[in-house]
Order: structure tokens, then sequence, then C-alpha cells
């Protein structure tokens, strides 16, 4: 039954949004996706409050309530203009008959260009469903915060105020973790679908890709596709199939960018009002929606000098009035306000702000020296081909490219390998394996594509074209100089690529509207060759789930659950098998653990254990609950006893261990 409600009121939200939108395929696409979103949580939201949030039942009701609410309040004659009859179906049909004529049409080169990216699409299709409905999730920020979370949660009841071992269980905004439980609950407690939301922007930012390029005038080829091409970049292809946040924000992102543009040429208040939900949606989800303020701010402020007149006050009030509506009913409860009750900072204690962020740089003049490095960092991190640096003879290849690079860096004692004040892991011109295979950035779809649009459009340079590059630089300074660099980040320039793609059209149109030559024809079906391998082999070779046995290491398929699941931290995983054997799957269980130690693994595969932290971040050691049966511990934060269980960390695997374990240790209470 929850499932059929679950698909029942997916398919609810798309049919609100074909009333209520322009009746164009991408648009539905988008509005529903915003007021799923927006239903989803504010639900939680209402049922946190009410200590609710575990409840399945009214799960399955006020999401219903919520989404109709929004169709009563669109469908005023104030926002809809014009009442079309046009159903959805009829509506994806006729897109399909589009490409169909369109691609019947085609020039050859063209076809075996469009074909290359349909056939990839279906590789990593299928890649991709083998991956998210057989493996379970691994990574380290889920195993320690974001899925973890959402279990204390709804032990709880609610997302109040709850400190964990991982600082970032109390801290980091809410409104994601109601997005990742739904669909959760609706199926049972299946782990499965704790990465649907990710499945789901990954096709979002496709069609919002399309629409934004339709808001600007890029002809339909083009338009077509660039969204298929944007969706190749190696860290939106590999965030795909995780449960990672940034490809979320990404998806919010690039809505909200939709959104203003068709305010702009329809001057429709419906899509200023959407702009300010899908504005509260990105800043409730993640605190680094703040590195696009200044890129936004630049359309915002286009928007306004490019009306008339008559129209800027009426933009600038209602911006206003949906901007601040938005901000109080979806930002408020997401965890900024509570955080600066409990911590004295909107983003979390100032032990964790003065480790990660701008804090840790100090002085002013520091800060400026310490980001110009992480600038330059960044930068020769772009130039790597991610994705296929998982092949050995390409790694190879770009070893011997970085030595140039390494030879700059001493010459010009530039320090950005020696110098290690504003990082968190040092930087390294030859990135390790783990980070370009674990958080890979653009890859060849920068060097073979994006480079060469920007030269194009330094030729024949667009005002509007410049804003977006312009947005691109102010995101990319953002990231460098607010926090100290980490070669795991590349998954924040999810957000980056967004400003930057529209630029990819002088190559769309390079290729299907200028004259056609066989050089240029080869060049560019080898380019785009490279990257949909690039997108394929990131899938393939992913260490954290590799469909087929390489690199030494076994399938993801034929790993036990326990095994998957602590894939990245090997040396752990014969202690937790072991814990996994010996306490039972309803017991409850104390947690002496600390801020790295994987917890996920710990509740157990049907989730029906209790767990209890001890140890809360930065509070020190609690005493031990008395209904608690089992202790759980680090010997680093309990000594242990003669009869405590050593669970047995191999301290001998140091290969790809990034972290050690701790000792761990079990202690049977009652």
């Amino acid at each position: 039954m929850y499932w059929i409600i679950f698909i029942s009121f997916v398919l609810f939200n798309y049919k609100i949004a074909s009333k209520i939108s322009n009746k164009h395929f991408e648009e539905i696409m988008i509005l529903g996706f915003v007021i799923y979103s927006t239903s989803i949580i504010l639900s939680g939201y209402i049922l946190s409050e009410i200590n609710q949030w575990n409840s399945r039942l009214l799960w399955c009701i006020l999401p219903f309530l919520i989404t109709s609410f929004f169709y009563y309040l669109f469908n005023r004659p104030r926002f809809i203009s014009e009442l079309s009859t046009r159903s959805a179906f009829k509506v994806t049909g006729s897109a399909i008959q589009s490409i169909y004529v369109v691609f019947k049409n085609l020039k050859s080169a063209e076809k075996i260009a469009f074909g290359i990216i349909f056939w990839s699409i279906v590789v990593i299709s299928l890649i991709q469903y083998s991956v998210i409905f057989n493996t379970p999730p691994n990574e380290w920020d889920s195993m320690t915060g974001h899925l973890n979370r959402i279990l204390y949660f709804l032990n709880q009841g609610s997302t109040k105020h709850l400190v964990g071992t991982n600082w970032n269980i109390d801290t980091y905004p809410k409104s994601f973790c109601s997005i990742q439980v739904y669909p959760f609950l609706m199926s049972g407690y299946n782990e499965h679908f704790f990465k649907l939301p990710n499945f789901g922007a990954f096709w979002l930012i496709s069609f919002a890709s399309y629409g934004v390029l339709k808001q600007l005038g890029a002809p339909y080829k083009t338009r077509l596709f660039i969204s298929l091409i944007v969706i190749l970049a190696p860290n939106i292809i590999l965030q795909s199939t995780l449960t990672d946040t940034d490809i979320v924000l990404g998806a919010y992102l690039i809505s909200l960018i939709y959104f203003l543009l068709s305010y702009f040429n329809t001057k429709k208040l419906l899509y200023l009002y959407v702009a300010g939900i899908v504005f509260s949606l990105a800043l409730s989800h993640k605190i680094t929606f703040v590195f696009s303020f200044i890129p936004l701010l630049i359309l915002y402020v286009y928007i306004l000098f490019k009306s008339f007149k008559f129209e800027r006050i009426k933009y600038v009030k209602h911006l206003f009035i949906s901007h601040s509506l938005s901000i109080i009913f979806l930002i408020f409860p997401t965890g900024y306000l509570a955080n600066i009750k409990y911590y004295d900072h909107p983003i979390g204690p100032s032990i964790a702000t003065k480790h990660q962020s701008v804090e840790r740089a100090g002085s002013l003049v520091n800060l400026i020296l310490q980001g110009s490095r992480n600038v330059l960092r960044y930068t020769f991190d772009l130039l790597n081909l991610d994705g296929l640096r998982n092949i050995q003879i390409v790694e190879e290849m770009q070893k011997n490219g970085k030595n140039l690079f390494k030879q700059m860096d001493r010459v010009l004692h530039l320090g950005l390998e020696k110098t290690t004040e504003f990082t968190i892991i040092p930087f390294d011109f030859n990135k390790r394996f783990e980070f370009y295979n674990g958080s890979p950035i653009f890859g060849t779809l920068l060097i073979l594509m994006i480079i060469p649009s920007i030269i194009l459009y330094l030729r024949k340079p667009k005002f509007v074209m410049s804003l977006f590059l312009l947005g691109f630089i102010f995101h990319f300074l953002a990231l460098s100089f607010s926090a100290p660099y980490d070669p795991w980040k590349g998954r924040y320039m999810i957000s980056s690529l967004l400003f930057l793609f529209p630029i990819l059209t002088y190559w769309g149109d390079w290729f299907f509207y200028s004259n056609q030559s066989k050089f240029k024809n080869s060049l560019f079906i080898f380019g785009l060759f490279l990257v949909c391998a690039s997108a394929i082999s990131t899938l393939l070779f992913n260490v954290r789930a590799l469909p087929f046995a390489t690199y030494g290491a076994k399938s993801i398929f034929s790993l036990k659950r326990m095994e998957a699941l602590t894939i990245s931290r090997p040396d752990i995983t014969k202690a937790y098998i072991k814990f996994d054997s010996i306490v039972p799957q309803n017991a409850i269980v104390a947690l002496a653990t600390i801020n790295d130690d994987y917890e996920y693994p710990l509740w157990g595969k049907n989730f029906t254990r209790k767990l209890i932290p001890i140890n809360p971040f930065n509070e020190g050691i609690q005493p031990v609950p008395r209904n608690a049966q089992y202790l759980f511990f680090d010997a680093s934060v309990i000594r242990p006893l003669k009869n405590d269980i050593r669970l047995g960390t191999d301290f001998t695997i140091t290969q790809r261990v990034i972290v050690r374990g701790e000792d761990y240790y079990l202690r049977k209470l009652n």
C-alpha cells in the first residue's frame, strides 16, 4: 500500500505541475520536482514539530495536502494568465515526436553524434540502476553523518536538537533529511531508496539545462545536445548513484536559473514566486549555496535593469515578497537558527568552523594569500582527465603532463604543495587515486569541449554568456577563499558547472549550424567519444561500487552487506562483521565512538537496533544508559576491561586507508 501511495504522490505532483506550467515537457518536470521537494520538506518540518517524523501514516497524508495547497495557490488568475487543456501525456508524446522528427532529418555526422550520446546514456543507465538498487550506500559522510542522523531522528520521532558523535548530525540543515527519509519509509526501510533523490536530481539537471538553454534562445539541436552532455560530467554522473547532497543542490540551482530566465522572458509572476521557493529550498539544503549568491545577484540585477521602468517596481516588490515568505517557511526551520541558539553560529560549533571554514585563514591578508593559492590548486585539479584517469595508461600520461606544473611551482615558489596551513588534505599535483576516483570534477568535458567553447566565445562574445561566465568565476573564487583546500570538494563544482555550461552552446552551434567538414566532424565526434567514455569509466571503475572485479578488488555485487558498507575502510571490516554476528538485531547499544567512526552499519540490516551515543561531539563521555544492553567503544575513549571482546581492527592494512580505524571493543552490559 505504501508503495502505491508513494508513486501516486509523485504522479500527483507532476499532474499539478502540468496544470500550472506553460505546457512544455521540461517545465512540467522542473515544476513537479520543485513542488514535490517543497511539500516533502514542509511535511517534515511539521511532523518533526509534533514528534511524528517517524509516522508512515502521516507521511502518507500530509504531503498530499500541501501539494493541493500549492495547486490552489498557483491556479489563481494572478499567476496563470491562460489555461490549457493539454495533458502531461500529450506534452510528453509531443516532445518524443519532435525528437524523432529532428533525428530523422539530421546529417550523417549529427546522427553519429547523437547516437554516441544515446547509447552511452543507455549503458550508463544500466550501470546506475544496478548500483542503486543492488548495493548499499557507503559514502564516508553518509556512514558518519547524513544517513546515520536520519536513523537517530527516526528513533526520537523528530529532527530536533540531537548531539551525536559526529558534529554534522545536529548542525547540518535538516531539510534534506525529509527528502531522503520519505522514499525510505514508503519502501519499508529499504536503504537503496536513500539514493533516489540523487538519481532524480541527475535527470532534473538535464531537463532544466534544456530549459535554461531554451530561455537563452539556443537552437533546438544545440540545446538538446548540451542538456545530455552536461550530465556526463564525472562529478555529476558519480553522484547520481550516491547519497551525497551536492547533486540535489545543483538541481535546485539550475531550476532557480530556469525560473529567473522564464520570468525575464514572460514577466509571469508564477516564475518569480517559484524562484523564491527554489532559492529557499537550496539554502535550506546546504550552506554552500552561498557560493552562488554573487552569481545569482548578477542575474537578479540583470533582470532589473533590462526591465522597463514601470516593471521594475513590480519586479522588486514581488521578488521581496516571494523570497521573504519562502525564507520564513523553508529556511528558518531547517536548523540555522537552532545552531545560533546552541552553538552561537549558524553553521555549527567553533571547533568545526575553525577547522574547515574561512576562519582558519586568520587575518584578511593571509586569507587573500592562501585563497589565491587555492585558486591555483583547484585550477590544476580541473585540468585533469578525471574519469579516464581510472585507466592506467591515461593516468601515466596525466602524471607526465603534471611534471611541468610541478616545476613551475618550484621555480616560482608558489608553495602549492609545501604550504598546508589552509588545507584539509595537502595539495598534490599527482592527485591521489582515492580523490580522482571518488571525487572527480569535469575531466574531458572541460578540456575537450568547454575550453574550445570559451575560445569561440572570445572570438564573438555575447553579453548574456559573459554574465554566466562571470558567475562561474565568482562561484569558483567563493569555493577557493571560503574554506581550506580539500581534494574531496570536486563535488562542490557541480554548481560551478551549472553557471559554465551555457558556454557550450558555442561548441554545439559550431558543429550543428556552421559549415561542416570531415576534419571538423571527426574532431567533434572524437571529443564526444572521449567525454562519453569518461562518464562510463567513472561508474565502471568507482572503487566504492565496482560492477566488475578490477584493481585486484571484488565486484560490489559479490560482497556481503557489511563488506560493502565499509569498503572505503577495509581495516575495520572484520571488526564490524564480528560486532554484527554477536549483537542481536533488536539490541540497545551504547556507542563510545569518535567523530570519524562509521555508525550507520551498526544499526543492523533491518535498522531495528537502537543506538545511543555517549561520547557526543565536543561534550565528553557521558554515563552509559541503564537500558543499554551492549557497549561498543574505542579503546581511545574507554579503557577496555578484562572480559571485553576485542573486535579486531586490522592494523596491518595501510593501502588506500585515509583515516585509520580505532581499536574497537564490545562489552555485554545486561
